[in-house]
């Protein structure tokens, strides 16, 4: 059996890197099927709104953080590649927080019930690799779907 990929979530950080993964979540989908284009912002947890007011950071006040996403959500829709406009492919823009990111690329799989992630990845080695860690690492062991890496190019 050759499995069907309807929904596939790609994700950007609007780095170079990561943006070289967006034509592939495309070409991996069947016509008719979705890609959910998603930046994820790594933040706390958003505060009780009635203390939002304490927090100097910005998101915490729903007001802004709304804004800041919507803007987000539009900014995204810019990097749908225009080839694949021609595809029949549905394209769901979102912008989500999560404590961590590849918590939070896990958890949105799953939310969204994708059949495959897509990502580029910095390629991290050595000393910042052990340090640092790699989410895309993270994403491919704690996912549980296939994950398409796309390496940094130089």
């Amino acid at each position: 059996m050759v499995p069907s990929l309807k929904r596939v979530m790609v994700v950007t950080d609007f780095s170079a890197t990561a943006n070289v993964a967006l034509p592939y979540a495309y070409a991996l989908v069947e016509p008719g099927g979705e890609v959910h284009l998603l930046h994820l912002i790594e933040h706390e947890e958003v505060p009780n709104p009635l203390y939002a007011h304490y927090t100097p950071d910005e998101l915490a006040n729903p007001e802004q953080r709304k804004k800041a996403m919507a803007e987000v959500e539009r900014h995204l829709l810019t990097l749908v590649p225009k080839a694949a406009k021609g595809k029949s492919i549905t394209t769901v823009v979102g912008c989500v927080l999560y404590r961590g990111v590849a918590e939070g690329i896990i958890e949105e799989a799953k939310k969204r019930k994708v059949d495959a992630v897509v990502m580029g990845s910095h390629g991290r080695t050595g000393l910042s690799h052990l340090l640092m860690g790699s989410v895309a690492e993270q994403v491919l062991r704690g996912c549980g779907l296939p994950v398409l890496i796309i390496p940094r190019k130089d």
